[in-house]
C-alpha cells in the first residue's frame, strides 16, 4: 500500500511539472502557489487551500503593460470517469465557491480516445450538478496554448508515467470485485 501511495504522489509530482512545462512553452511565467509554494496567502484569508500555479504573460494588442492572470489547478488522475462517478464533480463545485475563475488541468496516462493527456476546464463555465465539460488543454482559447506542445507534453507523460504503473484495481474495478464476492456469499 505504501508503494501505491508513493507511485501516486510521484504521479501528481509529474503532473504538476507537465503542466507547468507546457505554460512556459506557451510563453507564460509560472509561479507555484499551493501547499509546496512560498506564496503564504492570497487575498482570500478563509482558505488554505490554495491553487497549484499562477501563470501570466502580457496581454496582446492592448498596447499597455497589462498581463493576463490565470489560476490553474492540477490532477493526476489514472481514470477521469471514476474521479467525477466518485466525487469529482463535487470537488469542483466547493472549488468553484472559492475561486470561480479557476482553470482546473487533468493529467491522465489513460485518456479516452483521440483525447488528450490533458484535459482542462474553466469553473467560470462550469453548472455544478452537471456533467463537466472537459476539453483538450489547447482547446481551451482564452489560454492560447498550440496542439503540437500539449501532444508533445503527451507523448512525454505517456513515457514517464509507464513505469509508475498501478497494480491497484480502480474504483470501479474493486467496487464490481466487491460486488462479485457478495454475490457468492450473501449475509458475509
Amino acid at each position: 500500500m505504501r508503494d501505491e501511495a508513493l507511485k501516486t504522489l510521484m504521479k501528481g509530482r509529474v503532473a504538476e511539472a507537465l503542466v507547468e512545462s507546457i505554460f512556459r512553452h506557451a510563453r507564460y511565467y509560472v509561479a507555484r502557489a499551493g501547499r509546496e509554494s512560498s506564496v503564504i496567502r492570497l487575498p482570500r484569508e478563509d482558505s488554505d487551500d490554495l491553487p497549484d500555479f499562477l501563470v501570466w504573460r502580457p496581454a496582446e494588442n492592448l498596447g499597455l503593460d497589462l498581463h493576463q492572470l490565470f489560476m490553474v489547478e492540477v490532477k493526476y488522475r489514472s481514470d477521469l470517469a471514476d474521479f467525477f462517478r466518485f466525487g469529482g464533480a463535487e470537488k469542483l463545485a466547493n472549488a468553484k465557491q472559492r475561486w470561480p475563475d479557476l482553470y482546473f488541468v487533468f493529467v491522465t496516462d489513460h485518456p479516452a480516445a483521440d483525447r488528450s493527456c490533458f484535459q482542462a476546464m474553466c469553473l467560470r463555465d462550469y453548472t455544478p450538478g452537471e456533467e463537466p465539460n472537459l476539453v483538450d488543454l489547447h482547446q481551451l482559447p482564452a489560454l492560447g496554448i498550440y496542439p503540437r506542445t500539449v501532444a508533445e507534453h503527451g507523448a512525454l507523460a505517456q513515457d514517464l508515467f509507464a513505469p509508475l504503473g498501478s497494480q491497484q484495481p480502480s474504483r470501479r474495478d474493486a467496487i464490481a470485485a466487491r460486488r462479485k464476492v457478495a454475490d457468492r456469499h450473501p449475509g458475509a
